[in-house]
Order: C-alpha cells, then structure tokens, then sequence
C-alpha cells in the first residue's frame, strides 16, 4: 500500500530544493566547483521527467511556466565553439575561467523566457569537434552517470571531452604560452542554468524567496 504526498507536502520538498540550490550555488560562487554536481541533482528532481518518475514541479502541475533564458541563441553557421551561458573570465597573469552570467546581462536577455521543452532542449554549447550539448544533455550527465546521484564507470565520450579534455579549447595566451581554463565549462553552464531555475520559482513562488 502506498500513500500519495499531500500538495503541503510536495510544497514542503519543493522549499527544501530550493534552499538546496540556494545553498549550493552560494558554496559554487565561493570557489567549490564540485557543488555543480550537487546542483544538477537538485535541477534533475525538479523538471526532468521519465517513464518511470515525474518531476516535483509535474507533481505541482507547473511544468508549464515559463523558464527564463539566459543563453545567447546558437548560430549553426558560425563554426567556432559556442558558449550559450558562460563567459571567459581573465584573472591574474596566466589564469582564465569560464564564469556564468548570472544577471551580467543586457534586459532583453535577463528577460526572455520558453517553455519548458524549449528550455531544456536548447542548444548552449558546441565544441571544436561540432558536438551540440544541452541543458538536458549537460544536467542529466552530471546527476546521472558523473557523481551526483550515481557515478557510472563508462560516461559518454562527447561529454568526457567536454568536462574532461576541454573540447572548447579555449586558451589564455601570454607571452605565446598557453595556459588552459582552470574549470570545467559544463559546470559553470550548470550555475547558471540553477539561477535561470531560481529566478523562475522566485516568480512563481515568491514565499520561499
């Protein structure tokens, strides 16, 4: 015999998340980059839905509110690497870093909004050997198979290039040396996509905020 969740009670489970991901980007923002992984654990109990399991906001009935877009829209003609939510950030003398948005943006951009499956399916990087990622691609990677709610000893080898290789190729150059980015791209996409969530729940459930 199983009992059903009362609404009070996915309310409940959804300000839990929500502080989760508060909590986790605050600990990302201080220099653990590692809480990505918890953070697209977070993401994934919120929207991903499956065969077998529905999403704390389809428990809601809000999977269809509208999602912020923080991503400059892919460009299939331009064949360099493509970084939808990410800036590359230049520190120091020989260090450089990929470093979400946050709200570093113009209006129309901190204002643009899609549906969920547009969202979630949008292109947000490509990489020197044309690999397309997702949101989607990149969050279910990382809570799935990359340490967030399971490690799998086989991951994808477009998205082991990607986290572990850099198949951006993105370098600092100085003095003709090239110094590679000291973090991982797919992560600094998450933090971001987490504050496109948070700032999408602050509409809709500005009491947890």
């Amino acid at each position: 015999m199983k009992i059903t969740l009362t609404k009070k009670e996915l309310l409940v489970h959804l300000n839990n998340q929500i502080r989760f991901l508060a909590d986790s980007a605050n600990s990302y923002d201080k220099g653990f980059e590692a809480e990505a992984i918890r953070l697209a654990v977070a993401i994934r109990i919120l929207v991903h839905d499956t065969s077998e399991s529905r999403s704390l906001l389809t428990l809601l009935d809000k999977k269809n509110i509208l999602f912020y877009d923080t991503a400059w829209d892919f460009d299939p003609d331009n064949m360099a690497p493509y970084l939808g939510l990410v800036a590359l950030k230049i520190g120091g003398i020989n260090i450089g870093e990929y470093s979400a948005h946050l709200d570093d943006l113009s209006e129309e951009r901190l204002n643009k909004k899609l549906l969920f499956d547009a969202w979630w399916t949008k292109i947000i990087i490509k990489d020197t050997k044309h690999k397309l990622f997702t949101r989607k691609n990149l969050v279910l990677n990382v809570a799935n198979k990359d340490g967030g709610a399971h490690i799998d000893p086989n991951i994808d080898k477009e998205y082991a290039e990607l986290s572990r290789f850099d198949s951006l190729n993105w370098k600092r150059v100085v003095g003709g040396i090239e110094y590679p980015f000291k973090n991982r791209p797919e992560l600094a996409s998450i933090r971001q996509i987490t504050h496109e969530i948070l700032k999408t729940l602050k509409d809709e459930f500005p009491e947890y905020f």
